[in-house]
């Protein structure tokens, strides 16, 4: 399923439980979540995005399945090492209105995330980190409402590279800590650890 797919199925089922987190957001907390040496489950990651809700039937069944598919898809994605992972946002057809609101809820969620995991410790993380974490701040109060141009548009796509490679450089210092330790000679390595 390609990552548009993927973000018109979110969509879809949290509007049929009238979630008031977008998907964006959603993906974003997961993100934050998985910056942490645990990894989240994804009972309380979905528990966390339809916190206050009491979903039912066909609608319940839909946002469940379409919740467990993105954690899925954005693990396998964090610890892919072929760096395939992409901020779940709306598709370049769309406005870029709604995709630049968009942008600042993920990073929102993504602070949330973060926050929650417990990961930002400013004082135990190296100066980029605090940096990138800053830096999404400052993007969480993106003006959706700017005047259309090239010049929006090429700022938007870098935007979205930056929030790739952030995740990726603020995920490597806060759930991999482990992957810089010596493996002893007489223990396997698991590949999945290595960077």
């Amino acid at each position: 399923m390609s990552q548009s797919e993927r973000y018109t199925e979110v969509v879809a089922a949290l509007a049929g439980v009238d979630a008031e987190i977008s998907a964006a957001e959603a993906q974003g907390m997961l993100c934050g979540l998985f910056c942490s040496p645990e990894t989240p489950e994804a009972a309380q990651w979905i528990a966390q995005v339809l916190d206050g809700l009491s979903p039912k039937g066909e609608p319940a069944r839909d946002v469940l399945e379409a919740l467990t598919a993105l954690y899925q898809d954005t693990r396998d994605r964090l610890e892919n090492d072929s760096l395939e992972f992409e901020p779940l946002l709306p598709d370049d057809d769309e406005p870029i209105s709604l995709r630049a609101a968009a942008l600042g809820q993920w990073c929102e969620g993504f602070l949330f995330g973060i926050g929650v995991a417990g990961s930002h410790d400013p004082a135990k993380l190296p100066r980029e980190a605090n940096e990138v974490i800053n830096d999404l701040t400052e993007i969480a109060r993106i003006d959706h409402d700017s005047a259309v141009d090239e010049d929006t548009e090429i700022a938007y796509t870098e935007l979205v590279e930056y929030l790739r490679a952030a995740t990726l450089l603020v995920r490597e210092h806060t759930a991999l800590p482990s992957s810089a330790q010596p493996v002893d000679a007489g223990d396997r390595a698991d590949p999945d650890l290595l960077h």
